[in-house]
């Protein structure tokens, strides 16, 4: 057990979010968020965000980071920052310091999210089985992945390297596949279900169609949706690849408790999720086709789940197994 009050940190590729859970029997703090490429690692992140804390000076440091996490120097995935629990514990005078996958925490943040409750989760699919396996992935400045799958009276949290699968087309795509190997070489499904991957196929589908286009970043394709027909076709290709993909990750963990779709993107496209494409996608699995039907399929609207989640995971340790790394002073 991680000694109060704990530090808790969600840090990804683009932003880190940092806030102090003083007591298991609280909520966390207000969150800080930072991004990633204003300090040179997370020991100096870490420090800015306790010299502004006015409160009790946490004694330990519970973090979730967007990379490998298998022992060693950990490295976040698509930014430079490297992990060295020793050197964080001892720059920031913490007792204890413990490493997870990002997904550790969006995994445990399923067991206190309200299924009914819009402000959680916006309902894409069948109601909610909380029997069986659940899977949470997400798009986001990469492509994430983990399982909970029960095991007795206990949880296991299963994370995975599945954005990094291959992933190609199939043969009802009508999509430039050609253009986006020879740009890319190996496509994997980080590839395009991203932000990046979001800006890469829409000026692959812009460019096929000899659009010229103004789009520079993953927002400016997500906002021109409100109003430009081709940003509006390029987020229902996404959706219907995202469909695709979570599908057959879905049969990979038979997750017969629902599918929970996280990051910075499904939030922004939710009506577009529920149109069709993704659905029609996630569930063209024969000859599964009848039990992906019955998949219950989310969106997460709260905000910070990963937090949140950290937070359950603390208040509850010995309900969840899963992987880590840990430092102790």
């Amino acid at each position: 057990m991680l000694p109060f009050p704990v530090l808790l940190a969600d840090i990804g590729g683009t932003y880190a979010r940092l806030a102090v859970l003083p007591e298991a029997a609280a909520c966390p703090g207000p969150i800080w968020k930072v991004p990633t490429g204003d300090f040179p690692g997370p020991a100096a992140a870490i420090r800015a965000f306790l010299d502004r804390q006015d409160g009790r000076r946490p004694r330990s440091a519970f973090l979730a980071v967007a990379g490998r996490v298998d022992g060693g120097i950990t490295r976040l995935t698509n930014a430079p920052w490297r992990f060295d629990l020793s050197e964080i514990g001892v720059t920031s005078g913490l007792e204890a310091v413990r490493l997870v996958n990002d997904y550790v925490p969006l995994a445990a943040a399923l067991t206190v999210l309200g299924l009914d409750d819009p402000a959680d989760l916006a309902r894409i699919g069948p109601a909610a089985d909380e029997t069986g396996p659940r899977l949470v992935l997400g798009p986001g400045t990469g492509l994430g992945a983990a399982a909970l799958i029960p095991a007795g009276d206990r949880l296991l949290i299963q994370t995975t390297e599945a954005g990094h699968v291959g992933f190609g087309p199939c043969e009802r795509d009508a999509l430039p596949w050609q253009a986006l190997m020879q740009a890319e070489g190996r496509i994997t499904a980080e590839t395009l279900l991203s932000g990046p991957g979001l800006l890469r196929l829409a000026l692959a589908i812009a460019a096929a169609r000899g659009v010229r286009t103004g789009w520079r970043s993953p927002p400016d394709v997500l906002d021109g949706a409100r109003t430009d027909p081709l940003a509006r076709e390029v987020i229902r290709q996404f959706a219907r690849l995202l469909g695709r993909y979570t599908g057959d990750l879905a049969l990979v963990f038979s997750a017969t408790g629902g599918v929970f779709l996280a990051g910075g993107i499904a939030p922004r496209i939710v009506e577009t999720l529920q149109d069709g494409a993704f659905g029609d996608a996630f569930e063209d699995k024969p000859p599964s086709r009848e039990a992906m039907q019955a998949i219950p399929r989310f969106v997460i609207t709260r905000p910070e789940p990963a937090i949140h989640g950290l937070a359950a995971l603390l208040r509850a340790g010995d309900r969840f197994l899963f992987p880590g790394q840990d430092w102790r002073a």
